[in-house]
């Protein structure tokens, strides 16, 4: 029997024949004068995202055609006139969805869904616009968004046939929808289903970001991803799952109560809520006390055999970790203290290696073959990805430290006595060597790397390096106790 996605494609092909046949006559109010790009516009909007092709009788006067109009302007929110005023055609030459807004899913008896609550998902293909770890990153918080509020959990897989393949494509790309160039429609995503069931596209025509210059790809995902998991689109203004495109502040961004209920009206609430950070209260440690410290903090500031877990900066603070606590220098010049699992319940106690990814905006966790982000809000997800795909040599390194050279596109990872680089453009394991022969002067074992400023220091045993990677030489060297402010 053939399936409803093969029906729904051959549906597509049959409209569009059929589409090129006719053609209309707009009803124009006296004050807007309407040129023929303006109507050749409304004509192709009208049949692409509201049916039109489906209106079998089509009056001179064009009442047909104003009927149309109507509904767009009534599920969009416009004044409803029943002409292409202004504010009409302004709102068709949005940025938007490839989607139709109206009988989109009209050859299901109800809104489709997975059968199972656990759900693959593959990248196919990268856009040069981004690099691959923030596309990547971009797709897991999308996702997260709908796990976050649903008992659906997503797994990326890196190769295979996965439920829903994600890729960038430009113009005609196989699926009878071609995209149209810069802005117009942005992305599409099929309904669940075998085939291209699930399937989300996006239009490489496009600049794709993780700011709000242009086009950012986070929210877009996002929305198309509500496709992929059987939503329609949402006449509510303020739902994410409003066709046209609006960029709004994604940090700390909460999935409107609407799109909340459209989600869990097919697959159900979350089984619990997962916590993510918390800001329950530090121990503060003044930057040159001249009162007595907690002996916790004496301890770890001032042993001159005191060694580091990891570092990483969040924003404008350096962030120490060591056994299980996370020593945080603030910009003033203030150290507080806390344990790990008070600041970031779902992290585990103690971590091997940290990194920042975009400058100091976000923090690269890692722990045995697992992976975490920390956000600028510090907030922490699960990254999809584990160590294993990152293409080393040996199945299971121990990572004992990493750093971002980000104007070289790299990541370093050290393990043992070597090193090996990670091209996170081409998303390739490159090369390894050992440390002693690239990195004269640190030693032969790295605990911890980061970056400060134009150099970038390295800490092994109780010393820190501040090394010149360009030069391949050390700068300076001080006492890890010294970093921290210890008076001793």
């Amino acid at each position: 029997m053939m399936s409803l996605k093969v029906k729904y494609l051959l549906f597509s092909v049959m409209v569009a024949f059929m589409c090129t046949a006719f053609s209309f006559s707009s009803p124009v109010p006296p004050d807007v004068k309407i040129n023929q790009d303006a109507q050749q516009l409304a004509e192709s909007y009208l049949k692409q995202y509201y049916n039109m092709s489906s209106v079998k009788a089509r009056s001179k006067n064009g009442n047909s055609v104003s009927e149309k109009v109507k509904e767009m302007q009534r599920f969009l929110g416009l004044n409803v006139t029943g002409t292409l005023d202004s504010e009409t055609l302004a709102m068709m030459k949005k940025p938007r969805c490839g989607i139709p807004d109206v009988a989109k899913y009209s050859t299901f008896t109800s809104k489709p869904k997975w059968p199972t609550n656990k759900i693959t998902y593959r990248i196919v293909n990268y856009t040069p616009d981004m690099s691959p770890v923030d596309v990547d990153n971009s797709i897991a918080m999308a996702f997260k968004v709908w796990s976050d509020v649903s008992p659906l959990t997503f797994t990326k897989v890196n190769s295979g046939t996965a439920d829903i393949m994600i890729s960038f494509a430009s113009k005609e790309h196989g699926d009878f929808h071609p995209f149209d160039g810069p802005s117009g429609t942005l992305a599409h995503a099929f309904s669940p289903g075998s085939g291209v069931g699930g399937d989300a596209h996006f239009d490489d025509d496009e600049t794709w970001t993780t700011s709000s210059r242009k086009f950012n790809l986070y929210l877009v995902a996002a929305h198309e991803l509500g496709h992929s998991l059987g939503l329609d689109h949402s006449s509510n203004p303020i739902a994410l799952m409003y066709p046209t495109y609006k960029y709004v502040n994604t940090n700390g961004y909460q999935l409107p109560k609407d799109d909340v209920d459209g989600i869990q009206s097919i697959y159900g609430k979350p089984p619990a809520k997962q916590l993510t950070a918390t800001d329950q209260e530090e121990t503060s440690v003044p930057p040159q006390p001249k009162t007595t410290k907690t002996q916790a903090t004496t301890l770890f500031q001032c042993n001159p055999n005191l060694s580091l877990d990891a570092a990483a900066f969040l924003n404008d603070d350096a962030l120490f970790f060591k056994d299980g606590q996370v020593f945080r220098k603030h910009k003033n010049g203030s150290l507080t203290v806390a344990s790990i699992q008070t600041k970031w319940t779902s992290l585990p106690t103690n971590i091997d290696a940290a990194f920042n990814w975009s400058g100091r905006k976000s923090i690269v966790i890692i722990k045995g073959q697992d992976i975490w982000i920390i956000d600028n809000l510090g907030r922490v997800f699960k990254y999809p990805l584990n160590v294993l795909s990152l293409g080393f040599p040996n199945n299971s390194p121990k990572i004992d430290a990493a750093v971002n050279i980000e104007h070289m596109k790299k990541i370093l990872f050290f393990t043992g006595d070597s090193y090996y680089s990670f091209n996170a453009r081409t998303k390739q394991m490159n090369y390894g060597n050992k440390i002693l022969v690239d990195f004269p002067g640190i030693g032969s074992k790295v605990d911890s790397a980061f970056q400060l400023d134009d150099s970038y220091y390295f800490t092994s045993g109780p010393l820190l390096f501040q090394y010149d990677i360009n030069k391949k030489r050390v700068i300076s060297t001080q006492k890890i106790s010294a970093l921290l402010g210890c008076q001793t």
